[in-house]
């Protein structure tokens, strides 16, 4: 299982959600269905996680592209990266994913 990290970005996003009440619960309920399907299994088929190409901003580490949604106009994606991973009090390495943007696809 992984820990999952936030960049100010997808931090503010889940806040706007949340903050938002019966207007955003529907899609703050998918998006918190995929980050759990995220932080146990990167590779949930449902996720169809696949590398992303071009992300701006981060060519220098590998970037993928999981769905929240599917088949739907504006459908929603998070984009996220594998580490970097961090150490326990015991100095054992804990393996972190860090969520880069919440939001339709780019």
């Amino acid at each position: 299982m992984y820990q999952l990290r936030f960049s100010d970005d997808a931090d503010r996003t889940l806040t706007e959600l949340e903050e938002g009440g019966k207007a955003t619960a529907s899609k703050l309920k998918k998006v918190r269905k995929a980050l759990a399907h995220l932080q146990h299994d990167p590779r949930y088929p449902g996720l169809h996680s696949h590398q992303y190409e071009s992300f701006p901003g981060h060519s220098d580490v590998k970037v993928w592209d999981s769905y929240v949604e599917n088949r739907t106009p504006g459908a929603w994606r998070i984009y996220w990266r594998y580490g970097p991973n961090e150490k326990n009090d015991l100095n054992e390495e804990i393996p972190v994913i860090t969520v880069l943007v919440i939001g339709p696809h780019l």
